[in-house]
């Protein structure tokens, strides 16, 4: 019993010492916040690639004619630049002008020889019409083309058909012993040396058009299908910081298998007389400009949170909404404007925010 009552006693001894629990003292409901002003503008996307200036073209020069190779310029030798309207080569052309002699010649006699037709037949026609009268009479059955000489006519326009083509053929042969240059070039690899007898097929020179380069770059697909052909971009040199102008010539529908990126082509054409202009193998960025797109918010990336933004509304409370990122760099986003005229964006960080909140603006900007 003593032990019993001596266990008693001291509980109620603890339960009388023991500490009191310090009332809870009620929070502050408004939350500081500082905010921005939504100001709505118009955000021009845009996209910077790289890529490397590539020869649009190049030309296989080689013998059209056989014949030897009389002449070639001093140009065309390895790295040379081949002007337009420039002699490459030219080949012996004797043979060639002998037989274009000899084609005009048979032109000619074709010529002769279906004047000489014509007028037979004129008079056969006239023949014909003086004795109509005694072939009605005595009823001859007769061939008229025959009597007309209609047969030995078309002989003779064929022949002349035939002398005429032989003469644009021989014409033409002329012509391809030699070569002008239509454009500007650069040659790339000679093969042929003066002296050279050339058969119909032999390569002469490698030319590479430096008139017409391009770029190929390689963009997300997602940007490459806002791309229209013809649409102008620019291009800059780095080492130089000039810019120049191209256009996009080809969108190629595949993705390359390592990037998983579009390959785009873009055309450079150089002005002349222009300094400095792109040359193969120069390295250069690309800036490409897209559609603007109207009511757009430039707001910073610390107003974020999770796909969305938390908001001062006119009843001064707190309120989120969700937003649609369409661009973004190391300190900014640019987003649709989903706000009204009476919100204000919050640029503060929060700390577990609760919607309805009470918010006291501490500043403004």
């Amino acid at each position: 019993m003593s032990i019993l009552l001596i266990a008693i006693v001291s509980c109620f001894a603890i339960a009388a010492t023991a500490p009191v629990s310090a009332e809870k003292v009620q929070g502050e409901t408004a939350v500081n916040v500082n905010v921005m002003t939504i100001t709505p503008s118009v955000f021009t996307p845009s996209y910077s690639a790289y890529g490397s200036v590539i020869a649009d073209n190049k030309l296989t020069l080689s013998a059209q004619v056989d014949g030897q190779l009389t002449y070639l310029s001093s140009n065309l030798v390895e790295g040379g630049i081949i002007g337009l309207d420039e002699l490459v080569y030219r080949q012996d052309d004797a043979d060639l002008n002998a037989i274009l002699s000899q084609r005009q010649a048979q032109w000619e006699i074709a010529r002769a020889q279906l004047a000489l037709e014509q007028g037979e037949q004129r008079i056969a026609e006239k023949d014909y019409q003086m004795m109509q009268q005694d072939f009605k009479d005595n009823d001859w059955k007769i061939d008229l083309d025959l009597l007309l000489r209609q047969p030995q006519l078309s002989q003779a326009k064929a022949e002349i058909n035939i002398a005429q083509n032989a003469l644009k053929i021989a014409e033409r042969d002329l012509s391809r012993s030699q070569w002008l240059s239509d454009k500007r070039y650069i040659v790339e690899s000679k093969n042929a040396t003066q002296g050279d007898y050339l058969s119909k097929g032999d390569k002469v020179a490698t030319l590479v058009d430096i008139s017409q380069l391009r770029v190929p770059i390689y963009l997300p697909r997602a940007q490459a299908s806002q791309l229209q052909l013809g649409q102008t971009i620019r291009l800059t040199q780095p080492d130089t910081g000039q810019s120049f102008n191209a256009k996009i010539s080809h969108i190629v529908p595949i993705l390359d298998p390592s990037s998983q990126l579009q390959k785009v082509f873009a055309q450079y054409q150089a002005i002349p007389q222009q300094n400095s202009p792109l040359i193969i193998g120069d390295f250069v960025k690309a800036n490409i400009t897209f559609a603007p797109i109207n009511d757009t918010v430039r707001i910073p990336l610390a107003a974020i949170d999770n796909d969305q933004v938390w908001l001062v509304g006119p009843n001064k409370t707190l309120q989120a909404k969700a937003i649609k990122v369409l661009h973004q760099d190391e300190s900014h986003a640019v987003i649709n404007n989903v706000f009204t005229e009476d919100e204000y964006l919050i640029t503060s960080k929060l700390h577990r925010p609760l919607a309805g909140l009470t918010a006291n603006i501490v500043e403004n900007f």
